[in-house]
């Protein structure tokens, strides 16, 4: 698996859940809501809500502390999409920091 498929299959989805927890959490959404912030299903909030948190996940926590997070998890409350890119961005440079297009996200400022 290269390092863009490992990112939209196990980073990204594993961002979006710490994601969704916080905003579930901290702003006491529903899954609806959640699911219209993060541009989701809510079948998928709901699985990441009341599942057990794959490897991924779990290895993600670890690496993240909330601080790195807790900047854009307001914004995204308020349904800013630019801070959701960011932050998702942001959580996977961190992660797995290959260099890739989409990395001047992290930076807020984003490639054509």
């Amino acid at each position: 698996m290269d390092n863009y498929e490992k990112a939209a299959k196990e980073i990204v989805p594993a961002a979006r859940a710490m994601i969704a927890r916080q905003l579930s959490e901290k702003y006491n959404m529903t899954e609806c809501r959640i699911a219209a912030v993060l541009g989701i299903a809510q079948a998928a909030v709901s699985k990441y809500l009341n599942s057990r948190q794959s490897e991924v996940t779990k290895a993600l926590y670890a690496r993240i502390s909330d601080s790195n997070i807790t900047n854009y998890i307001e914004k995204i409350a308020a349904g800013d999409t630019k801070s959701l890119n960011m932050c998702i961005c942001s959580i996977c440079c961190s992660i797995n920091d290959f260099g890739c297009s989409f990395s001047s996200f992290k930076s807020g400022k984003a490639q054509k």
